[in-house]
């Protein structure tokens, strides 16, 4: 019953398709071989079948669907359906669709959980999710744009921990957020100290493809394993966080 992750799938199916019945010309909606991704649903779902059992979870930290609404999201979530083990969701900032976390998850299939501002368990870990934000002292961060949206994601992060350590006190934490907590440039953050405040152990997180993963921080900082799970940046497969 091991824990992986992986994030960014960025699927666009226009249509219900099977996990090895896809035409890219017809049902695929926004192409990723622009980015050299060509047919990376192929590799995810390769990697995946290689090495996620039925039992296993898997943790999706944002930008899974580049679907505007929820009923066409539907078709991508209908896909990672098809993929064995039990999925753990929460939103990046290209998932348009997940205005109310409400009917997100009326919407998803049996054995898939959508986690926002709020927390999940995972084999007696507490799983807590927000988006995140772009970070002060990053090279795109604007004072007056970016500031609100970024304390409002730091707020979230800390009521999901408060909740989790009142209502599950003593259980390991893991989060997951899109926007990376550090970066090369923004060495500190309230997501950090956040996590640091509640003792969370390790935090996956995505968003960061091509070039700009030179500027990602990963390994054990102040406690806390940092680790990229952006698809491109673990070669489309999902990586084992726990057994």
């Amino acid at each position: 019953m091991a824990i992986y992750a992986l994030s960014d799938l960025h699927l666009s199916f226009n249509k219900p398709v099977t996990l090895y019945d896809v035409n890219p010309d017809q049902d695929i909606e926004k192409p990723m071989d622009v980015f050299g991704w060509t047919r990376h649903y192929e590799r995810i779902r390769d990697g995946w079948l290689r090495l996620v059992g039925p039992e296993d979870t898997v943790l999706i930290p944002g930008d899974i669907s580049w679907a505007m609404k929820l009923d066409v999201a539907r078709y991508d979530f209908d896909w990672i359906n098809q993929l064995p083990g039990y999925k753990v969701m929460s939103p990046g900032n290209h998932c348009y669709y997940a205005h109310s976390k409400k009917k997100v998850r009326e919407m998803l299939p049996e054995g898939m959980r959508w986690v926002d501002a709020d927390y999940t368990l995972v084999e007696g870990r507490v799983v807590a999710a927000t988006r995140g934000w772009t970070l002060p002292g990053e090279r795109f961060f604007n004072e007056e744009e970016d500031r609100k949206i970024y304390e409002r994601q730091v707020g979230r992060l800390r009521l999901a921990l408060e909740a989790a350590a009142k209502e599950q006190p003593g259980r390991e934490k893991i989060v997951m957020l899109h926007f990376p907590p550090l970066t090369v440039s923004a060495k500190e953050s309230g997501f950090m100290e956040v996590m640091k405040e509640f003792g969370v152990t390790l935090c996956v997180y995505g968003h960061m493809h091509g070039k700009a993963r030179e500027e990602a921080i990963q390994g054990r900082v102040d406690g806390i394993d940092l680790r990229l799970v952006a698809c491109d940046a673990i070669d489309f497969c999902p990586v084992k966080l726990f057994d």
